[in-house]
């Protein structure tokens, strides 16, 4: 079993060990001991997802059988997929190889990323502002987008959507684990390569803490009045964003565990764009669904003080790049047919 689930995998796994290499030779470097503690608590929310698949999976299969296939015995008709699907040792191994490297890559991924200041200190935040006024008017893009945001309860729903961000990319990666196909392998690589190249390799290069920190970086009061905005909609209406940047400017500071700041790219709109392609390659209306829901992140991501617009455009950029780097590594098994849900 093995032997045949492991070349399917093999370019992910060898982009998740290279990553892991060069994780490790930055922490001999800095003189900062390896620690892939993310990746234990992947691996535990990878457990808590199993029941939410199973369920939407049921639901989805049962949907199916009642509008599309009609069989004349439902009952046993769905008994037998369920079978099928379980005791698929293939897909099974399959699935927990994918999991298991996806969860060390993040491991190595978030140890390097609070080491960016050391390696490169923020610097770039005053030439991404000036080039998102270049690029808008001779304006800060949040300045444009106050018209549309300037009230709690859309700041809410921006934030809302900013969060669900988290479970909604895990719950793909679980989903693209447990499926068949090519673009499988190809969402799952370009994941990967996304969050290196963008979230660790960019992020050096680019090296930015983003608007929410601009002040307090020592770069000027240009982005006050949007920091002025949110807290103002915080006394209505709690916006989770504002404690989240708080902690990460603690830890920033050495005043909490070392999590990591870095705004160019925006690794939400980078991976909300990979959503949208993988879910385009399902169905149409599910990637126009998708590529909805990027339009708000890339607005959450300006309006929530998180990121320069430039961020958002340069980790779509990224984003596109990589599922193209993806489909050249998967190109050997480009004829498989491609399934989003699990199928017999």
């Amino acid at each position: 079993m093995v032997e045949r689930v492991y070349p399917r995998h093999l370019a992910l796994l060898l982009l998740v060990a290279l990553h892991a290499c060069v994780a490790v030779a930055i922490g001999i470097i800095l003189e900062v001991p390896y620690r892939a503690g993310m990746a234990g608590r992947l691996l535990v929310l990878f457990q808590v997802l199993i029941p939410c698949f199973l369920v939407v999976l049921l639901f989805w299969q049962f949907g199916k059988m009642a509008l599309v296939i009609r069989p004349d015995r439902p009952i046993a008709w769905l008994g037998l997929y369920l079978r099928r699907l379980l005791l698929d040792g293939d897909r099974l191994m399959g699935g927990l190889l994918a999991l298991a490297a996806v969860a060390l890559f993040m491991g190595s991924f978030s140890f390097v990323k609070p080491l960016i200041p050391r390696m490169a200190p923020f610097s770039w935040d005053p030439e991404l502002a000036a080039l998102d006024r270049l690029l808008h008017f001779g304006l800060d893009p949040y300045r444009l987008l106050m018209p549309l945001v300037a009230h709690p309860y859309v700041l809410k729903a921006l934030n809302v959507a900013y969060h669900a961000w988290f479970f909604l990319f895990y719950f793909l990666v679980f989903i693209a684990a447990f499926s068949k196909g090519n673009e499988r392998n190809i969402f799952l690589c370009a994941f990967v390569l996304t969050w290196a190249l963008g979230g660790n390799g960019l992020a050096i290069l680019l090296s930015s803490g983003g608007p929410v920190y601009y002040e307090a970086l020592g770069f000027g009061a240009d982005f006050a009045p949007l920091l002025e905005m949110l807290r103002a909609a915080d006394g209505v209406t709690t916006l989770w964003a504002l404690d989240v940047q708080a902690s990460l400017w603690d830890s920033y500071r050495g005043l909490a565990a070392p999590r990591g700041i870095s705004a160019m790219p925006s690794m939400h709109v980078a991976i909300s764009v990979l959503m949208t392609l993988y879910a385009y390659r399902y169905a149409r209306w599910s990637g126009r669904i998708f590529l909805a829901f990027t339009a708000v992140i890339m607005i959450g991501s300006v309006a929530l003080a998180w990121h320069y617009a430039v961020d958002g455009y340069v980790g779509a950029a990224v984003a596109l790049a990589c599922w193209k780097m993806a489909r050249r590594m998967n190109i050997d098994t480009a004829s498989e047919a491609q399934h989003l849900e699990p199928a017999i």
